[in-house]
């Protein structure tokens, strides 16, 4: 009641004690009558269970495709991908049933549209394979070229294809797989372990679409913690960007570096995006995060041939 006073004005339920509690009864029943579940507590607090079938919303053409664009934007392993996620989810309970479904429509044009704008040239065999399995959540194996591998070979990889994210900063689309087997010139080795594939390297010779059927549930991600230092230019504002889910910011020192905690299921992404800072950040920890961040800044310094 306090905080519609607040929002509304203090004539939302008046004065008189007697006529704010029937009000506030009254408006109780409305929001049941419309279907909404809430469960009333103490003083005058309620707290909403569900929306039921109560649809407060109603989204243009426009607004349903760019929800559809932020559901398949931010898969996990994106920034922030968990918050923008469930902000969505409230979007979709707040929209009638029919629009939800025109939403899953549009996710799968809009997919073929970001195919479209992707830099790589992506084999048709290698998207219909990769939608197939995809949609059948069925296991994918493919040969990936990946320019980590020195020798230039491909590898045969056998993946439980997940999500599909379009990397709106690089403009490819990745498919986001829980990684199984891998084969190549030295042999086959199974490392089990989360991996992004960017479909333009998925080579169309052999890809299948195999008879395995996913679990009920992706793998569990590994969580990496991340301990960094801002510089005060970037934070003497006091607002520092929240590019992780999990993420504290600390007090600034006396020299106004500002320590930033957080937790990340994708170590790469998270120090690349870190490196954006340049001499204003630096990593501290955790282990994994501090490596990779120094062998990033000893490749660059033999690459502008200055000392280590």
């Amino acid at each position: 009641m306090e905080y519609v006073r607040i929002e509304v004005g203090v004539e939302a339920y008046g004065d008189d004690a007697k006529l704010a509690d029937k009000t506030f009864a009254r408006d109780i029943d409305r929001l049941r009558t419309w279907g909404v579940e809430v469960d009333v507590g103490r003083g005058h607090q309620y707290y909403l269970k569900s929306y039921g079938d109560f649809n407060p919303v109603s989204l243009t053409d426009e607004e349903l495709n760019t929800v559809a664009f932020l559901l398949e934007t931010f898969a996990p392993g994106a920034p922030q991908a968990e918050a923008v996620q469930q902000f969505l989810q409230r979007v979709l309970d707040w929209i009638p049933l029919g629009q939800r479904d025109a939403i899953g429509l549009s996710r799968q044009r809009l997919r073929v549209d970001l195919r479209r704008r992707d830099e790589d040239d992506i084999a048709p065999v290698v998207q219909t394979a990769v939608d197939k399995a995809y949609n059948e959540r069925r296991r994918l194996r493919f040969w990936y070229l990946s320019p980590g591998q020195a020798d230039g070979a491909p590898r045969r990889h056998t993946v439980e294809p997940w999500y599909l994210h379009f990397d709106t900063m690089r403009r490819h689309l990745y498919l986001d797989a829980y990684r199984l087997h891998v084969s190549g010139p030295l042999g086959e080795w199974s490392q089990p372990r989360w991996q992004k594939y960017r479909l333009g390297r998925i080579l169309p010779d052999e890809i299948e679409v195999l008879p395995d059927k996913l679990p009920p549930m992706p793998p569990k991600r590994p969580r990496h913690e991340l301990e960094y230092l801002l510089a005060p230019e970037i934070a003497r504002l006091g607002e520092v960007s929240r590019h992780f889910d999990d993420m504290t910011v600390h007090p600034p020192d006396e020299e106004g570096w500002v320590r930033v905690t957080a937790k990340t299921d994708d170590l790469f992404t998270a120090v690349q995006m870190l490196l954006g800072y340049g001499a204003r950040c630096r990593v501290i920890g955790g282990a994994a995060a501090r490596k990779m961040m120094e062998e990033n800044v000893l490749a660059m310094l033999k690459l502008y041939k200055l000392p280590a």
